[in-house]
């Protein structure tokens, strides 16, 4: 292809040499203009990496609306609208685990862990001195505040009737479900313990357990000292879950509220029709791909958590296409001939383009973008590389 241009070039030259000398009759007669003919040269004279000369057939960017089916992976996941977080609330230090594991299922009322706490205790004194005295309305308030605290009806009728402080508030499962530790600081705008009552009173720095940047320092124990506010366990049902699908990023301008996708679990031979509810409007660290959550009722739990999913996702491609050939693949890189002119022979100056596509079928490939609709690329990209071609292709 090179020695095909050279003697293009070459002959050019000579013709134009030669038509210095001739007269301005004899170039009318034959038709040629010698501004063409530089424009010509000029244009076939780049370096080969720019333009190329070829007369093959040339396509234009087409309009393809059939629908395609995207295969992804992913698993199910704790859907976390059903999260039921419980916080202590008030400060204090874990006197007895009930629960010993994570993922323990616990039900409606169950015990979880008693709290030992000097500022509980103060209320309690202060309720039980009001009921001695007689104060009758602000012995109401005090035993609502008891309540506040965390401290159940039947603790507090106990108290009345001993006429002795609990030194330990039990603390309970709103729900049937599986329970999760979880030690999170306390925000900004939550009270802190004062000095006088709380952990500060106990001599125990109030970040001792969490880190500096306020996660947990380690698993959840007995003798352990909570800050008012934090959040001690979380408990799901896990009557509904999410099915979290990674997707090609190729993919994800498709990716929408309600595409049809149907999914594969190993826990059930049957599959799923479902919708997707959600594409996850971030990136995950470090992660190159979309994901798009689906919501799962799963009221017999045969859903585990973690297990593996896999999906494929219906998608109308409503997408500008050009033929598979049309574009070749450098590995980090796709490029198109694009025509740019035409030698006065009639023959096709293509120059090359990087181009960002999407979606691959068997036959056409989708130009993302790169092209504009009105322009010609050659039909065949391959046929129009050499040794030297493309090394550094016009971007």
């Amino acid at each position: 292809m090179i020695k095909k241009r050279l003697h293009i070039v070459w002959f050019i030259i000579f013709a134009t040499a030669c038509g210095k000398h001739a007269s301005e009759d004899h170039i009318n007669h034959t038709g040629h203009d010698s501004t063409k003919v530089n424009e010509s040269i000029r244009m076939i004279s780049r370096p080969a990496n720019q333009v190329v000369l070829s007369s093959q057939k040339t396509i234009k960017l087409s309009q393809n609306g059939s629908r395609q089916t995207v295969t992804a992976s992913g698993y199910i996941a704790f859907d976390e609208r059903r999260n039921n977080k419980v916080a202590v609330r008030t400060s204090g230090r874990i006197e007895k685990l009930y629960i010993k594991y994570n993922y323990q299922f616990v039900k409606k009322g169950e015990r979880i862990a008693d709290l030992y706490s000097p500022e509980l205790n103060t209320f309690q004194e202060e309720y039980l001195f009001l009921l001695k005295s007689g104060e009758d309305s602000l012995a109401v308030k005090a035993k609502q505040k008891l309540k506040l605290l965390g401290l159940l009806e039947s603790q507090i009728q106990q108290v009345e009737k001993s006429n002795t402080i609990t030194h330990a508030v039990t603390i309970t499962s709103p729900i049937d479900g599986f329970i999760r530790f979880s030690i999170e600081p306390v925000s900004s705008g939550e009270m802190k313990p004062t000095s006088s009552v709380g952990m500060d009173a106990m001599g125990v720095p109030s970040s001792s357990n969490t880190d500096a940047k306020g996660t947990s320092s380690g698993q959840i124990r007995e003798g352990m000292y909570i800050n008012k506010g934090q959040t001690l366990f979380v408990v799901n049902d896990c009557r509904q879950v999410w099915a979290i699908l990674s997707v090609n990023i190729s993919s994800q301008v498709q990716l929408k509220k309600g595409v049809p996708v149907t999914l594969y679990s190993e826990v059930q031979t049957d599959s799923i029709n479902a919708n997707i509810d959600l594409v996850e409007p971030v990136y995950q660290d470090k992660q190159r791909f979309a994901q798009a959550r689906i919501y799962l009722d799963n009221p017999s739990r045969i859903f585990k958590i973690n297990s593996f999913i896999k999906g494929k996702i219906s998608i109308q491609a409503q997408a500008l296409t050009v033929p598979l050939s049309a574009v070749y693949d450098l590995g980090s890189r796709k490029i198109v001939w694009v025509k740019t002119g035409m030698t006065s022979d009639g023959i096709s100056l293509f120059e090359a383009r990087i181009v960002f596509t999407g979606m691959t079928s068997v036959k056409v490939i989708e130009i993302v973008s790169g092209l504009k609709g009105d322009e010609e690329i050659a039909l065949d990209a391959g046929y129009m590389l050499d040794s030297e071609s493309i090394l550094n292709e016009k971007q």
